[in-house]
């Protein structure tokens, strides 16, 4: 389904000397690709920086023929839109590969297909970003960089681009490549910056329009608002709100599970929720729409939605609500995914997905069995960082099963799984059968816990493989003993703050008892 046109939406005007610059400076998606040579490397940025006449006129390219391109690398992190191109130029991955930070449904089902040219890269947002960036660009630009950057944008105003919704990494792509081109999209948002929304059109080398209107470089349409979710996702989007409280600040991401927890929390009594997240979508509208969201009591960037990126799959929609608003606040994936950030925001409730996860709490979300499924994202950073917030929680949440019918938790992880977070950092663990923390528990209690969230018909066999393959003392005479005592609430827990964070204030004098 098309997108829906956005009725008086900027557009390129060129009557001044800057905007001639940009005149100067803009060419064909064609154009482009001419100048692309055998061997180049190519950036595409992140989410709500895909880029489509480009890739559109690249993959037109691709062969082994007199003036042909092969030996292209391609780098993605969570790039939604364009990667159809090159598949459809080249299936078998002979003439270009791509290396893809987070394997995304449309993605997955070019790969479903038979496309054999990606090649998975497993690690979370800003950490990785910061490393591709200090392996690119910081030593011998000439020689390492990538031989392009190429990302969408809003139309550019007073001799600057804003990023829109792609700011997560938008300046790391433009910092190290050596030459940078912008597709510019009149049906994007001019975001506001929270930091790292703007580049002064002296440092784009190239522009390219996009036709909009023309289906193919639109966004596939989906109505995030009728997504309904069903009695097993809502059941576990109230056991995450059960240990939530007035004046949260919240992270969700896409999808049903995340979807449910908005509709619980849009129908609930909580108020003055803020909203620090990777991703923004729907669920903040929504919640603003409710009263839920005002961001009031947050301690930094107070009342607006701090954020690194957007899927603006209902495009007038997020046109709407982000056009010059002053509500929301777009940052680099280094400010909004640092640990130090989050540790920062009181009350932090993050809630996050895994695939699997065995009896000590290893989270496997990105990859299990050695199959990539998604990857990391912002999870591990996310989940650290409200665990050191004070009167933070950190959920990771998923059905009992999954859709084959299978445990979610195993004994051990699958042979070739990759752990997300590992099982000392992991806390809040939610199903639709309850939420536990195991956060500093035993193994015995850790298994204890998860194995009470399982399926009910796989807690008899998970209990037997506890104790005869992993020796843990499952049936020890201790959980009888003061359970109260040995299991606090997320009450009692409201005021904490992890005692190694007071380092970033001062160094504490030696304990006193009863302090």
């Amino acid at each position: 389904m098309a997108q829906q046109k956005i009725a008086n939406k900027e557009k390129v005007w060129m009557p001044t000397p800057v905007q001639q610059k940009i005149k100067n400076k803009t060419i064909t998606a064609k154009q482009w690709a001419d100048m692309v040579k055998p061997g180049d490397w190519i950036n595409r940025g992140g989410p709500g920086s895909d880029t489509l006449p480009t890739m559109e006129a690249l993959a037109a390219r691709l062969g082994d023929g007199p003036g042909d391109l092969k030996n292209i690398e391609i780098w993605n992190q969570a790039i939604m839109c364009g990667n159809n191109f090159c598949a459809a130029a080249d299936m078998e991955g002979k003439y270009h590969v791509l290396h893809e930070a987070f394997i995304l449904p449309t993605t997955r089902g070019l790969m479903n297909k038979g496309y054999k040219a990606v090649d998975w890269k497993h690690w979370g947002w800003a950490l990785g970003m910061d490393a591709e960036y200090a392996r690119f660009y910081r030593k011998n630009r000439a020689e390492r960089a990538m031989d392009w950057g190429v990302q969408a944008c809003a139309v550019p105003e007073a001799g600057y681009v804003n990023a829109s919704y792609g700011v997560n990494n938008f300046m790391i792509v433009a910092k190290s490549c050596k030459k940078f081109v912008c597709e510019i999209r009149s049906d994007y948002a001019w975001c506001e910056g929270g930091r790292g929304m703007f580049l002064p059109v002296d440092e784009v080398d190239y522009f390219v329009e996009v036709d909009v209107d023309n289906e193919k470089y639109q966004w596939p349409y989906i109505a995030e608002k009728n997504i309904k979710p069903d009695d097993v996702q809502t059941a576990i989007a109230n056991n995450c709100l059960s240990i939530m409280r007035d004046g949260d600040c919240i992270q969700v991401g896409i999808g049903t599970l995340p979807t449910a927890v908005v509709i619980g929390l849009a129908k609930s009594n909580l108020r003055h929720i803020g909203v620090h997240s990777e991703m923004i979508g729907e669920y903040a509208f929504t919640l603003y729409e409710a009263g839920v969201v005002d961001n009031s009591r947050k301690n930094i960037d107070r009342g607006r939605c701090g954020w690194a990126y957007i899927m603006p799959v209902d495009t007038p929609r997020y046109y709407e609500w982000l056009h010059r608003s002053p509500l929301f606040a777009g940052f680099d994936i280094g400010y909004t995914n640092n640990v130090v950030t989050l540790s920062q925001l009181d009350n932090m409730v993050t809630v996050n997905n895994f695939a699997q996860m065995d009896l000590r709490g290893q989270d496997a979300a990105g990859n299990v069995g050695g199959r990539p499924i998604s990857s990391t994202g912002g999870q591990f950073q996310f989940t650290l960082g409200a665990t050191m917030a004070k009167g933070g929680r950190a959920i990771i949440a998923a059905t009992s099963r999954d859709a084959k019918g299978r445990s979610r938790f195993v004994p051990m992880l699958d042979p070739g799984s990759v752990v997300t977070v590992p099982d000392q950092l992991v806390s809040w663990i939610c199903t639709e059968y309850g939420i536990v923390n195991i956060q500093g528990c035993t193994d015995a209690e850790k298994a204890k816990k998860i194995i009470s969230i399982a399926h009910p018909d796989d807690r008899e066999e998970l209990a037997k493989a506890a104790v005869e393959k992993l020796n843990i003392k499952l049936n020890h005479w201790m959980f009888q003993n003061a359970p109260d005592r040995r299991f606090p609430t997320s009450d009692v827990l409201k005021d904490h703050k992890y005692g190694y964070m007071d380092l970033e204030v001062k160094p504490r004098e030696i304990a006193k008892i009863n302090d």
